[in-house]
């Protein structure tokens, strides 16, 4: 959808808001002078009714432009409460007084226009498409080394001199070494490079060191001699913040005027939502649709919002998912009582479309991130064993109903023991990332990779023929050898042996995996540094 378009459907929908705020003011009006024309017996039925209309323009009112009549409505409400609670009977002149309000905000609906409603800005704009992570290394002295570990991670990196200017090539990332390099030198290079986010590495590890690195708003902090394998890591992160599908919201709001205004205003902000008015709809909502964050109406009929939050938190397959209070709800008693039942945040209505973009995002980007790290292997950020082997039966499973061809690849790293005891761990570590790296790269997307276990790897290629499936593999296992990897101040080569097997010739998944498996222990027994392919039976 287009941003033209966003813009026009929600000129219509505050349109249409006004209209039936309108309504609803005339019904709530009716209501308040049935109320304080009845001598006796008041129905406290009649009461509950009111404030929930109330309720409602409180919190939707201010979104559409109508902040005073929000607030108004909220007194009115709030007010309503007290009486409801107290259980003491409003008398007539009170109830008068409520009408008379209520006629007047009527009124005055009449006669003032909605005002313009802050939009959201843009999101993140960092490197993008196919092309390397660019990282520019600004450090006197040798930088070869680190450039290289880098370079062998996938990224472009480059030396930058206090001569050399970055304005064609502008960098993603810029790694200073404060240690090395003056703080007026660096920062006056950083204005060359606005778009790049700054590390910095140093020789101080304190206190004022790190807060230094903050105010000048350092992206990461690394003190010397530098992690290579940690500093990666942590790169990784950084470059994986915009993310490449977008977030997922379940809006649950049984006001559809105020939670389409929602989707489409996260829309405007690259937000995929679905709206949901009926409670009783929400377990489908989040089979079909599987989101990073639920917003929760509270008062919603039929079924309030921290019941409903309860009801969800029966499943263990939701627990990961932030459930957030969306609500005119403004006691702060009644916010914490509702927080207290399985919700994990509260964003009071009405509010402004940057500050729910803001939060949205934040919230959502933190449950990205959590669900990245239970499904995915914490050193390489591959699948791991479970969800590979889920894959290799769905692969399974789809040629024998369709006939269509996919392999399955075990790889193994060579004599990698050797690696870590004669490098230490850290070392083995940063190998293991390094081809993790590599056959991310070389695989086409929709290939999947994980590692199975320590220095394993499975990969699964689906509509591929086993001789194609042979070539790739074989292609990236010679890259693999051709990479010097960097142990302080040596550098060494490392080799992996691979065995492939198809979809057609081994069924079911589990004999495919292990017809794999034997053909990369064929590969080991022939010598290393080679592929093998298993022969059908």
């Amino acid at each position: 959808m287009q941003d033209s378009d966003i813009q026009a459907r929600l000129a219509a929908l505050k349109a249409q808001y006004s209209q039936r705020l309108g309504e609803d003011l005339q019904t709530l009006t009716a209501q308040a002078r049935e109320l304080s024309a009845r001598q006796s017996g008041l129905d406290p039925a009649m009461l509950e009714v009111l404030k929930q209309g109330l309720h409602r323009i409180a919190g939707s009112a201010g979104t559409f432009g109508y902040p005073e009549l929000s607030r108004d409505a909220r007194e009115m409400e709030m007010w309503l409460q007290t009486v409801i609670e107290s259980a003491a009977a409003p008398t007539p002149p009170m109830l008068s007084a409520l009408h008379d309000r209520l006629r007047d905000s009527y009124r005055l609906l009449g006669t003032t226009a909605a005002a313009a409603v802050a939009e959201p800005q843009a999101g993140y704009d960092l490197a993008s498409g196919d092309r390397p992570i660019r990282i520019a290394v600004m450090a006197d002295g040798d930088t070869d080394a680190l450039i290289h570990s880098l370079t062998g991670f996938g990224y472009d990196c480059r030396a930058l001199s206090a001569e050399r200017s970055f304005r064609e090539w502008q960098p993603d990332v810029a790694i200073v070494d404060t240690a090395r390099v003056d703080s007026v030198t660096w920062r006056g290079r950083m204005a060359d490079m606005p778009q790049a986010m700054l590390i910095l590495l140093s020789d101080d590890t304190g206190f004022d060191a790190r807060l230094q690195a903050v105010r000048d708003g350092a992206h990461g902090f690394f003190a010397h001699p530098v992690d290579v394998p940690s500093l990666e890591r942590h790169l990784r992160q950084l470059v994986n913040l915009p993310q490449q599908d977008p977030y997922r919201v379940l809006i649950v709001d049984d006001d559809l005027e105020l939670a389409e205004h929602f989707r489409l205003t996260l829309k405007g902000a690259g937000i995929e939502s679905r709206v949901i008015t009926a409670p009783r709809d929400v377990l489908r909502g989040l089979r079909d649709f599987v989101p990073d964050l639920v917003l929760i109406d509270i008062n919603m009929p039929g079924c309030s919002g921290p019941e409903l939050a309860r009801l969800i938190r029966f499943d263990d397959d939701w627990l990961r998912i932030p459930l957030v209070y969306l609500s005119a709800e403004s006691d702060v008693h009644r916010q914490a009582q509702a927080l207290a039942q399985a919700g994990d945040d509260f964003l009071v209505k009405p509010i402004a479309d940057v500050a729910l973009v803001a939060a949205v995002t934040a919230r959502a980007q933190r449950s990205r991130q959590l669900s990245l790290a239970l499904a995915r292997d914490g050193l390489t950020g591959l699948i791991k064993h479970p969800a590979i082997k889920e894959l290799i039966e769905i692969e399974q499973a789809r040629s024998e109903r369709t006939g269509s061809e996919a392999c399955v690849v075990m790889i193994d790293i060579d004599r990698f023991k050797s690696i870590n005891d004669t490098y230490g761990h850290g070392t083995g570590d940063y190998v293991i990332r390094l081809l993790a790296n590599l056959l991310r790269q070389r695989l086409r997307r929709v290939d999947h990779v994980g590692r199975y276990g320590g220095e394993e790897f499975v990969a699964v290629l689906p509509s591929c023929s086993l001789e194609h499936a042979r070539e790739a593999i074989e292609r990236i296992r010679v890259s693999f050898s051709q990479l010097e990897c960097v142990a302080a101040r040596e550098t060494f080569n490392v080799t992996f042996s691979a065995g492939v097997a198809s979809t057609l010739d081994w069924q079911p998944a589990e004999a495919l995996l292990e017809a794999a498996d034997r053909a990369m222990y064929d590969a080991k027994q022939g010598g290393r540094n080679q592929t093998r392919v298993a022969v059908a039976p």
